[in-house]
C-alpha cells in the first residue's frame, strides 16, 4: 500500500527540504547542534588508510602467480615497488603527523591533502555507521580536518576575493548577524538555494577563498565540488528545529574564520 500525504510526518513537509535531506521524513533530530572531535574523523581515516595497506599483500598474493607466469622479472618490479611504496607511505604519514602536531602545518601540498580525504571521505563515512557514528558527525568532525588542512596552507592562499555562501534556511536575525561582522570588508555574500545555484555563483563571482555555512552533508558535497579548486573554510549550522527550517550557526566559529581571512589578507 502506498503511503498517502496525509500519512506522511508533518514536519518533513513544513519546510523545502535541500537534496542531501531528501530522505528526512520528519522524525526528531537528535544531532541539533553537533560538536564532533577532529580526531573522529582522523581515527576513522587512519583505520581505513590500514585496511586498504592490509589488503594490498592479501591482493597482491593472489595475482603473483599469474604476472610470475607472464614475466618473473616484471613480478619482481612490481613486488619491489609495492614494498617501497608502503615503507614510504608509512614514513611520509609518520613525518606529517609529527608536523601536524608539533607545528600546526601540513607538509604536502595543498591540492595534494585534498585529494586524499576526499578520496578517503565515503569509506569513513561507512566506517563510522559501522560503529554507529552518525553520517553528520562524521561529516562535523571531517569539516574541523578540512578546516585545520586550509588554515595550515594559508601562506600559499590568496583571499582577495572572498565570497561568502549562506543556506536559504538560515534565520533572518542570523543573517543580519552575519552582514553585521562584515560590514565594511571586500566580501560578496550570497544566500544559494543548493549545490547547482552555488557553483553559479562561484563560476560567475571567480572567488579565491570560500566561506561557507550550511549543514555538514552540504559542507561536504560543496566541499567535493570546489576545494581542490577554490580554498574553502566552513562553518556547520545548528539546526533546533530540524534540517532546513530556521537554522542557525556559532557566532564565535564565525568570528574566528573572519579574524583569520583578514589577518591572512593584511599579510598579504
Amino acid at each position: 500500500m502506498f503511503e498517502s500525504d496525509a500519512d506522511r510526518p508533518t514536519k518533513a513537509r513544513d519546510r523545502k527540504l535541500g537534496d542531501e535531506w531528501a530522505d528526512w521524513k520528519g522524525e526528531s533530530e537528535r544531532e541539533s547542534e553537533i560538536n564532533e572531535a577532529l580526531t573522529t574523523f582522523s581515527t576513522l581515516a587512519a583505520i581505513v588508510v590500514f585496511i586498504a595497506i592490509a589488503l594490498l599483500p592479501v591482493v597482491w598474493y593472489l595475482i603473483k602467480p599469474r604476472i610470475e607466469q607472464f614475466s618473473p622479472h616484471v613480478s619482481a618490479i612490481i613486488e619491489r615497488s609495492l614494498i617501497f611504496f608502503v615503507i614510504f607511505f608509512v614514513i611520509a604519514a609518520f613525518i606529517e603527523g609529527i608536523s601536524v602536531v608539533a607545528f600546526r602545518r601540513s607538509l604536502f601540498p595543498y591540492r595534494l591533502i585534498e585529494k586524499v580525504l576526499l578520496s578517503i571521505l565515503p569509506k569513513a563515512v561507512w566506517l563510522g555507521a559501522k560503529f554507529g557514528i552518525s553520517r553528520d558527525r562524521v561529516g562535523n568532525s571531517f569539516i574541523k580536518v578540512h578546516n585545520f588542512i586550509t588554515k595550515s596552507h594559508a601562506d600559499r592562499v590568496s583571499a582577495e576575493r572572498l565570497l561568502i555562501l549562506l543556506p536559504r534556511c538560515l534565520k533572518k536575525e542570523a543573517k543580519s548577524r552575519i552582514i553585521d561582522r562584515t560590514n565594511g570588508d571586500e566580501v560578496k555574500v550570497l544566500t544559494v538555494t543548493g549545490g547547482e545555484e552555488a557553483r553559479e555563483a562561484i563560476k560567475q563571482y571567480r572567488p579565491t577563498f570560500i566561506l561557507a555555512l550550511a549543514c555538514e552533508r552540504d559542507l561536504m558535497s560543496g566541499i567535493k565540488d570546489v576545494a581542490e579548486k577554490v580554498p574553502v573554510l566552513a562553518i556547520p549550522n545548528k539546526r533546533p528545529e530540524g534540517p532546513c527550517k530556521n537554522t542557525d550557526f556559532s557566532l564565535s566559529e564565525l568570528e574566528e574564520a573572519l579574524h583569520f581571512i583578514r589577518d591572512r589578507k593584511n599579510r598579504s
